[in-house]
């Protein structure tokens, strides 16, 4: 039996993948059946010198994603790249999903490019609301891959913490949650994700992870236009990027820009809020532990974030926001990754029958979107696993 610890972008895929070729599968999240509307729900928030986000539910991460699918330049996944853009239906937004709001930054500057989505335009409203879980199920998340899984015969275990793999004489046999239970497999993927993966692996005796984390650092710098209403919030965000060789730049509504501006004294409302992301490929010097996680930013990470911020600044400026009525949101970081990576690149066993697949076999800097890597690596591993099965 294959058992696979966590329920995300890589977990939900690799579950898929082996039970349709009919392998046994077992499935253990340690969190529970959400819907997406509650999404808000699973947040955990890591306090670190950087707020790190990461979600604890069935599916994970990818129940509230944006949605966005860009490639890496990892050649070795250019195959499963263009699979994993097939089966999710991977498309730019269509000029009627862009919102008045994104149409401003499209005017005054051709560098824009069009953001591919794991999204069904014929469902999205563009309402603005992916990273509080769709109401429209109109994007992808990895819960799909999980219940086709369960429809071919895989088995599901929610709100079941592990503890840590059983090992034997050099050999993953097993696992063991947190309520003592032991659970015997002959093949374990832990897919955890980049905070939880390297605990596992930590309690059960594996050195070498934890460290080499990245959370790909963001902020978002906004403010309003006098006698408009940009309505970001309530359009779709992240449909236009401008990539950078340094950081990564899209219009973006967050909810911590109106707070910000009140107590500058600006009067606003949601509705008159318009920002701009920016993200980095911060370097990839956090560390995990059993019980922290300790993450700054390094002078050049900072470098990088004013650079943005300044280019910012200067495409808010042009569609007609004043300087003194923009803002800025604390740094946070959404992508946590890496922290496996010195052990494995996720195609080959830490021990035997033990692999890892999932963010944390990411190198880092990384800097873009992981899910569309996450996938085909754990597409990767899969076809690996088949072939060895």
């Amino acid at each position: 039996m294959f058992i696979i610890v966590g329920s995300g972008a890589a977990g939900a895929t690799i579950a898929k993948e082996l039970v349709s070729t009919g392998k046994e599968v077992l499935i253990i999240e340690k969190g529970s059946r959400i819907d997406p509307i509650d999404a808000l729900k699973s947040y955990n928030i890591i306090q670190s010198d950087i707020e790190i986000l990461h979600n604890i539910c069935l599916g994970g991460t990818t129940i509230v994603s944006l949605g966005n699918a860009i490639r890496a330049n990892i050649n070795e996944l250019n195959d499963f790249y263009l699979e994993v853009e097939k089966e999710l239906n991977v498309k730019e937004v269509p000029y009627n999903h862009i919102g008045n709001a994104t149409r401003m930054f499209l005017e005054i500057s051709n560098e824009w490019k069009i953001m591919p989505k794991h999204i069904d335009f014929n469902k999205c409203k563009s309402c603005g609301r992916c990273v509080f879980g769709c109401p429209y199920n109109a994007k992808w998340n990895s819960t799909y891959f999980i219940e086709e899984a369960i429809m071919k015969g895989a088995k599901l275990m929610l709100n079941s913490p592990v503890e840590k793999v059983i090992i034997r004489n050099n050999k993953a046999i097993g696992v063991k949650l947190v309520n003592g239970k032991e659970i015997m497999g002959d093949t374990i993927i832990l897919s955890a994700g980049g905070i939880e993966t390297p605990r596992i692996l930590m309690r059960s005796g594996i050195d070498y992870v934890g460290d080499n984390l990245f959370v790909d650092a963001f902020i978002t710098i906004g403010g309003i236009i006098k006698d408009k209403k940009p309505k970001l919030n309530k359009e779709l965000n992240m449909a236009i990027f401008i990539k950078r060789e340094d950081y990564l730049i899209s219009p973006h509504y967050s909810v911590f820009l109106l707070p910000n501006l009140l107590s500058k004294g600006i009067k606003a409302n949601p509705d008159d809020i318009i920002g701009l992301m920016i993200k980095i490929a911060d370097e990839p010097i956090g560390i995990v532990s059993k019980d922290k996680v300790l993450k700054k930013l390094t002078k050049k990470d900072l470098e990088k974030l004013e650079k943005g911020k300044k280019e910012a600044e200067e495409l808010l400026l042009r569609i007609g926001v004043d300087y003194e009525d923009m803002v800025s949101t604390h740094i946070r970081g959404a992508h946590p990754g890496g922290t496996c990576s010195k052990i494995t690149n996720g195609y080959e066993p830490i021990l035997e029958s033990l692999y890892v697949s999932d963010a944390s076999t990411i190198k880092g800097p990384f800097g873009l979107p992981p899910i569309l890597t996450i996938i085909s690596k754990a597409k990767k591993l899969s076809s690996i696993l088949i072939n060895r099965a």
